[in-house]
């Protein structure tokens, strides 16, 4: 089996985790992090779960749980993300970045960060999509 994606965001709670999950879902091999790991997101799971994906054993790990392994593709959802990327892995890692806004970002009414995350997932999977 080819070495994993590896997809970072800040937190590791929403963007990275959606995005492992619907990379898995396609038949990749992934895994995430974050450069500062939160708490599992119940809504990231509860959105997740409206596209037959099951999150709820996902818990956010750090950067640093993956420095030193290789990996085919690393995407990062910032520039902080990929400026942390680079210093990890170095300027010869096959490095992405997925300009995604952060969705902690947003309002505070459920249903708009509902919808925030369904967008920010929509938006992941056609990426995933395109991943050759």
């Amino acid at each position: 089996m080819s070495d994993p994606i590896l997809f970072i965001c800040q937190l590791n709670m929403v963007r990275s985790p959606m995005a492992e999950g619907l990379a898995r879902k396609k038949g990749h091999n992934a895994v995430s992090c974050g450069l500062d790991p939160g708490e599992a997101d119940e809504l990231m799971i509860a959105v997740m779960r409206e596209v037959g994906i099951d999150m709820s054993e996902h818990e956010p790990k750090s950067l640093n749980d993956f420095a030193g392994q290789t990996f085919d593709r690393i995407v990062t959802f910032s520039e902080d993300s990929r400026q942390t990327a680079l210093a990890v892995f170095g300027e010869d890692a096959p490095i992405e970045l997925w300009a995604v806004p952060n969705p902690s970002m947003g309002s505070h009414d459920v249903r708009a960060i509902m919808d925030t995350y369904r967008s920010i997932r929509t938006v992941i999977a056609n990426r995933i999509d395109r991943l050759s």
